[in-house]
């Protein structure tokens, strides 16, 4: 299942799996919520989660997405890079890194850099599943996996930045990301790839004190249709 930017068709899980009245934001991160979230990502069929082969000389990295309570308001945690780094400086994303040898796999990978940047130790059996892998540019060499991870009430954990990486963390509600007046849309007239010269549109999300775009707002459209079936209700649409 290949990705497409231009249109950013990602699962169109539009509750074909799921009633869609039974996924409420009170509910979102209980343990039936999970289960129906692997049966999504098992019918979507995503590759493995171990050492994936990629053609050529792609890398492989991967990010993790902390779902998490915040004073009991399901929520995500994000992380603004610090301007110190020479790539990606001042961008919000989801923890993550390169794949290292030593990687049992891109779940090792997600949690490894999780702790290295943020202080935050999670234990394996936290991780609910991975999304599909993404190239982190358009015309990028390195395919980034989500890996999906719900890590309970926030203010539990000690959080230690590591401030050559990282400048801060911040958390968004998961109703607000659903809340249709914070969801837009960017369309670029034109990529660099053959197969993007009409251009492409990818999502963005306002509505806090950061904006979330480009791979990590991909990411989140890849994964509030499955996570929030019915609450989330974004139609992504490139005009050409």
């Amino acid at each position: 299942m290949g990705f497409n930017f231009r249109h950013c068709k990602l699962f169109h899980c539009n509750g074909v799996l799921f009633d869609q009245n039974a996924v409420t934001f009170e509910n979102i991160l209980s343990e039936e919520n999970k289960l129906r979230v692997l049966k999504a990502l098992q019918k979507y069929d995503l590759p493995s989660l171990r050492k994936v082969t990629v053609a050529g000389d792609h890398r492989k990295a991967a990010v993790l997405i902390p779902l998490c309570s915040v004073k009991g308001e399901p929520s995500i945690l994000f992380m603004v890079r610090s301007n110190k780094i020479p790539a990606h400086r001042g961008e919000v994303s989801f923890p993550g890194g390169m794949m290292d040898d030593t990687d049992h796999d891109l779940i090792t990978t997600a949690l490894r850099e999780t702790q290295e940047e943020i202080g935050l130790k999670i234990p394996r059996e936290a991780v609910w599943g991975s999304l599909q892998s993404l190239p982190s540019r358009v015309n990028g060499k390195t395919l980034v996996t989500p890996i999906i991870a719900s890590i309970g009430e926030l203010q539990n954990h000690n959080l230690h930045l590591n401030k050559t990486e990282v400048e801060r963390v911040f958390t968004r509600t998961i109703s607000s990301l659903c809340d249709r007046k914070n969801v837009g849309s960017t369309q670029f007239k034109r990529g660099k790839l053959p197969s993007l010269k009409s251009g492409y549109t990818l999502p963005v999300y306002l509505g806090g004190e950061h904006r979330i775009w480009g791979l990590t707002a991909i990411t989140l459209h890849m994964l509030l249709p499955i996570l929030a079936p019915g609450l989330y209700k974004f139609n992504l649409l490139h005009k050409n």
